[in-house]
């Protein structure tokens, strides 16, 4: 998953590099924030931005259904936090404010990306640490490369319209422009050679001209 931030505490990123939470893009200022959020697919963005034209700047270029916004204020009034809601943020939090709060707010909205474990059917574990996926019958499945991380995207977000392969790419690399789209086609295939090799199993669907999603 990816994350643009900017103006955060560097604990926090720290925090989220060490944990391996997202990929994380840091704006060097609130014109680069609007700029990486037009160009750029996110999950969720945290941005001190207490001036609300350029709130809404980056709000418009979002698609709030998808990516996740939650706005640091220093001038926290309700009606700002009130507008700002109505524009498709997720959370407006006044400044100052901690760590611990910032990232209880991330894992309510991402619960499942801070879980160590993913159940899915309640017939597969994976396993986020070991990056596997074992069956209700203890076989188990080691992922190389990307293959887990896009396996778990698509399990974390079983419940959305299919995922394309520009929002897999933008998601689980580092600099996405530099990779083919073809790379997808070729991680999802030895996904499902290794399920129906050690489960007999396939549950990733293609869905033509829109992309992949696992059965639920």
């Amino acid at each position: 998953m990816r994350l643009l931030a900017y103006n955060i505490d560097s604990e926090l990123l720290d925090y989220i590099e060490e944990k391996q939470l997202y990929i994380t893009d840091i704006a060097e200022d609130i014109s680069d924030a609007i700029y990486h959020s037009e160009v750029r697919y996110y999950n969720m963005l945290v941005i001190d931005c207490s001036n609300y034209f350029d709130a809404k700047k980056i709000l418009k270029n979002i698609n709030y259904r998808i990516t996740a916004t939650i706005f640091l204020v220093d001038d926290w009034t309700k009606d700002l936090e009130i507008n700002l809601l109505k524009k498709g943020a997720m959370s407006v939090i006044k400044k100052p404010t901690s760590n611990n709060y910032i990232l209880a707010k991330m894992q309510a909205i991402h619960r499942e990306n801070f879980e160590k474990e993913l159940i899915y059917k309640n017939q597969y574990k994976a396993n986020l640490e070991e990056k596997s996926l074992v069956n209700n019958q203890d076989k188990k499945i080691f992922f190389k490369g990307k293959s887990f991380s896009i396996l778990s995207y698509l399990i974390k977000n079983r419940y959305r319209a299919p995922i394309s392969k520009d929002e897999l790419l933008q998601t689980n690399w580092d600099e996405p422009e530099m990779v083919s789209d073809n790379v997808i086609e070729v991680n999802i295939n030895s996904i499902r050679n290794s399920l129906k090799k050690e489960f007999d199993e396939n549950f990733i669907e293609t869905v033509r001209h829109r992309g992949y999603k696992v059965s639920i």
